[in-house]
């Protein structure tokens, strides 16, 4: 099957939506489809992002360039249309809802991927609701059950047609290359975080439990000292960060950690400076998972949706936002070397059963509708 991912947006970039769009299509490409991934250019050629990103050239890539300013999403569609790729293409799939709403003009059939929802009466939220009436539009795939029931409300046109509830996904870490230096301390438990320096997204808990816990030494992936300028103070001395790494590259951080930490505050603000506690589903407890790190995340919606209601077994869970029982979720692990082991374990096995890219491309797919013609 040949497969568009429409995302309009910038790729490769330092963004968590680029690993996931990324993902995707070297999910979709080594289930055998022709894939080609449309994108905004981002922070490097597009030939870089298989290097950045640790994927093998299983997907093309066609990408929108910087120096069209004006009318940017409609251009980006009229390209789309008229696209050689795109008239042979048997399905159209992505995030981009102006994009995938100029597309179902046509007899492709079309999915759209939620990860969150526009504010209600908005253009893009009226295009939604005419989109999703179509005959060729084959079905919803939302990251979060919370996700889920919101379009299910606010869309009653989707009635009938299946709505799918897939995480995010992961791809096996490629191998790790020894780090020399490394400034975490040899005989110290080394507790790690992989993420963007966003308000909610862990790093205020991070350097708490650092202060409260000398003994231990911390790592931040993604982040330098100039990127938290909001966080007050002198940071402890056992608190290292390691600014932004590319993606291919954290799995030599990985390796290096004893523990891995999500720990989400009750709010959460995206790169859109958007709070989305209620609809993230966390792309970095499934990294630390296919990794096989023991972690501790917090008890946001789309962690259960990722770990089924399980406590303890594949990751430790905490209340979001409370301190004190997320540093004593660290105590605990660091003191038990055979329960680190165990629920590392357990969870590189839920990775390889549930979360993989291929696995979570066949999710998708699997509800796939034959394009029926036009509404």
């Amino acid at each position: 099957m040949k497969i568009a991912y429409i995302a309009r947006r910038p790729i490769p970039s330092v963004h968590a939506h680029a690993v996931q769009i990324v993902k995707m299509c070297d999910g979709f490409g080594r289930l055998g489809h022709e894939v080609m991934l449309f994108a905004n250019l981002g922070d490097d050629k597009p030939t870089t992002i298989f290097d950045r990103y640790g994927v093998n050239r299983t997907f093309a890539v066609d990408v929108f360039p910087k120096r069209i300013k004006r009318f940017r999403r409609p251009r980006f569609a009229a390209r789309l249309l008229r696209h050689p790729f795109i008239k042979k293409a048997d399905l159209c799939f992505g995030r981009d809802i102006t994009a995938l709403a100029a597309l179902s003009l046509t007899k492709k059939s079309i999915v759209y991927e939620a990860h969150t929802i526009p504010p209600v009466g908005s253009y893009r939220w009226r295009l939604i609701a005419w989109m999703v009436g179509r005959k060729n539009f084959s079905h919803l795939v939302c990251v979060t059950s919370t996700l889920a029931d919101v379009h299910r409300e606010q869309f009653p046109r989707l009635a009938g047609k299946p709505i799918i509830v897939a995480p995010n996904a992961a791809a096996d870490p490629p191998p790790a290359v020894a780090h020399s230096p490394w400034p975490g301390r040899r005989d110290a438990i080394q507790v790690g975080f992989a993420g963007r320096p966003f308000e909610g997204k862990g790093i205020e808990l991070i350097i708490h439990a650092a202060k409260k816990l000398p003994a231990l030494d911390f790592h931040v992936v993604g982040a330098k000292r100039g990127d938290l300028t909001w966080i007050e103070g002198v940071l402890p001395q056992n608190l290292h960060l390691h600014g932004y790494q590319p993606h291919g590259r954290l799995s030599s951080y990985f390796a290096r950690f004893d523990i891995a930490v999500a720990p989400y505050g009750a709010k959460v603000m995206n790169a859109s400076r958007i709070e989305s506690a209620a609809i993230t589903s966390p792309l970095k407890l499934l990294e630390y998972m296919a990794a096989g790190l023991p972690s501790i995340v917090s008890d946001l919606p789309g962690v259960g949706d990722i770990l089924e209601g399980t406590s303890d077994e594949v990751a430790v869970v905490v209340p979001a936002g409370n301190n004190e029982a997320f540093v004593e979720a660290i105590q605990r692990l660091a003191g038990d070397a055979t329960l680190r082991d165990r629920i590392g374990k357990a969870a590189r096995a839920r990775y390889l059963e549930k979360h993989t890219s291929i696995a979570r491309a066949q999710t998708v797919l699997g509800a796939l509708a034959k394009p029926s013609g036009q509404a």
